[in-house]
């Protein structure tokens, strides 16, 4: 994958209210020579990097482009925000496919969280309603259903796959932070939201207060780390496809100017204990995919990984230069990110060239935790 140089000397230079002449006049060189640059139409001698560096007090990595400047414009995720889900359809109908053993969910709800009597459930940033989709059928005769998500796309969806499967439930179009008190329930779940969004501690707080004395509330999320660790692909080298050099940058970066924290799995059972919550318990959900080309529904199944994961065979330029900037943007190196995406090619490519014949192993390590309000 070619490695792209961005070259940060107009930024600079227009940060320091300069023209393209003074900068030249500053160091050496004509203002065509500057012009040149900026345009990418050359690039600077390698004696001259230092020269750049030195005038604008910036390291030769940020000049090039390959660290972010200090005062740089950061470029939010934006995954708490509804545009970022408009178009997310696709990848939810195809991820959440491979995130359940229905027997598990029959399990916790039976055994460990013991639902025998009839139950009313409030899914807080619930999507289309894959959990209600799942549990419904396995909850008491009487048990009712609530789902609050601020992308209408999803909730229409979630109507039509309701009715379709025969299932009741009740979704509202909302903002759950904006969701007025009206009922309380016994149930106040919330699947893979957590880590998407700025101030965890508040949704927490939110889904406490719309429980009933005694309510469950559920909180189910994936440690980033885990989900890093999970995947082997038969001829390819594991500790390869485990490699994440650069994101941990990404994700410290992300939590710092954003909230949100790639690790919220792990610390939700002590919000939960900060939230007054008792008989709190962190499970592990079961569900690990061996996908192999004997098993029914194979081709289907290899295409949603490919395309939920991003193991495309194609990365148009324009993609991949955007993707690097942002990447870099949010702490990366350019080397960092380039061999994050390079990965990423040399996985479409192997699934590729084995077509109707890979193996893999999959699992996200998606952690339930759960406590009891009083």
């Amino acid at each position: 994958m070619k490695k792209q140089i961005h070259l940060k000397i107009a930024a600079l230079r227009k940060n320091n209210g300069m023209t393209q002449q003074e900068l030249g006049d500053a160091i050496g060189v004509s203002y065509q020579t500057v012009s040149k640059w900026e345009n990418g139409v050359t690039m600077p001698d390698i004696g001259m990097l230092p020269v750049l560096s030195e005038y604008f007090h910036v390291t030769v990595d940020e000049l090039l482009g390959m660290k972010p400047l200090a005062w740089e414009e950061y470029m939010p995720a934006k995954t708490d925000k509804k545009e970022y889900w408009e178009n997310k359809l696709d990848y939810l109908l195809r991820t959440r496919k491979s995130h359940w053993n229905r027997d598990y969910m029959r399990f916790l709800i039976d055994q460990v969280w013991k639902l025998h009597s009839p139950v009313n459930v409030l899914d807080c940033g619930c999507g289309y309603g894959a959990l209600g989709l799942m549990m419904m059928p396995l909850l008491p005769e009487g048990s009712t259903y609530t789902g609050v998500d601020f992308t209408e796309e999803l909730i229409d969806q979630g109507n039509e796959m309701f009715l379709r499967a025969g299932v009741q439930g009740k979704f509202v179009t909302c903002d759950f932070i904006e969701y007025p008190l009206i009922h309380v329930y016994d149930v106040v779940i919330c699947q893979s939201v957590l880590r998407h969004i700025i101030r965890p501690e508040q949704f927490l707080t939110k889904m406490v207060g719309h429980g009933t004395n005694n309510a469950l509330i559920v909180c189910i999320d994936t440690n980033r780390e885990f989900e890093c660790d999970g995947l082997y692909i038969d001829g390819m080298e594991y500790s390869y496809l485990c490699e994440h050099s650069g994101l941990e940058k990404g994700w410290k970066t992300e939590l710092l100017r954003e909230g949100r924290d790639y690790s919220i799995a792990m610390k939700t059972a002590h919000y939960m204990r900060k939230a007054g919550l008792k008989e709190i318990e962190v499970r592990m959900n079961d569900k690990v995919s061996f996908v192999q080309p004997e098993m029914a529904e194979y081709e289907q199944i290899v295409e949603d990984f490919q395309e939920s994961n991003g193991y495309n065979y194609f990365y148009p330029e324009e993609q991949l230069e955007k993707t690097v900037e942002y990447m870099v943007n949010h702490g990366m190196s350019i080397r960092e990110a380039d061999g994050f995406l390079h990965k990423k090619q040399r996985i479409a490519d192997y699934l590729k060239k084995n077509e109707g014949m890979a193996c893999y192993t999959h699992v996200l390590g998606k952690m339930i935790t759960f406590g009891r309000k009083v």
